[in-house]
């Protein structure tokens, strides 16, 4: 979504400049490559913790699906809004990803039932709270 994205407000032009140029739309897109970043480690410790047979890995995949469905949905946010009107449209391939993330998120557990499994592996003393350990 975000290739996509970028691709096309460089295409656009708009007063003459690219959309892709003007400040806003780079905020948009820069949020979501910082979601992306902070989505990767929980994502590579889930990956190694199921890898392992670790006995919190499904602690770990919780907060990995919690971290990349909430980068993926605002990917889909910000990428529809940087096409504006075009992106809604079957002229852009954008809506086949952003329908794509949107089933993913209601996939194998909703949002609720995910954060209740990490909030009791937290309060019940199975996982410490802090960078270091839950990344």
């Amino acid at each position: 979504m975000v290739d996509l994205a970028v691709d096309y407000t460089f295409e656009r032009k708009q007063f003459g400049k690219p959309v892709g140029s003007f400040q806003a739309v780079k905020h948009l897109m820069a949020n979501v490559a910082v979601q992306i970043e902070f989505a990767k480690g929980p994502l590579y410790h889930a990956a190694y913790a199921v890898a392992e047979g670790q006995a919190l890995a499904g602690v770990r995949v919780s907060h990995a699906k919690l971290a990349c469905a909430e980068a993926a949905l605002l990917a889909a946010q910000n990428a529809i809004q940087a096409h504006g009107a075009m992106g809604y449209t079957w002229e852009v391939d954008l809506h086949l990803f952003m329908k794509r993330a949107w089933a993913l998120d209601k996939a194998w557990g909703d949002a609720a039932a995910h954060k209740a499994r990490i909030r009791a592996a937290l309060f019940g003393g199975a996982i410490q709270p802090g960078a270091g350990h839950t990344f």
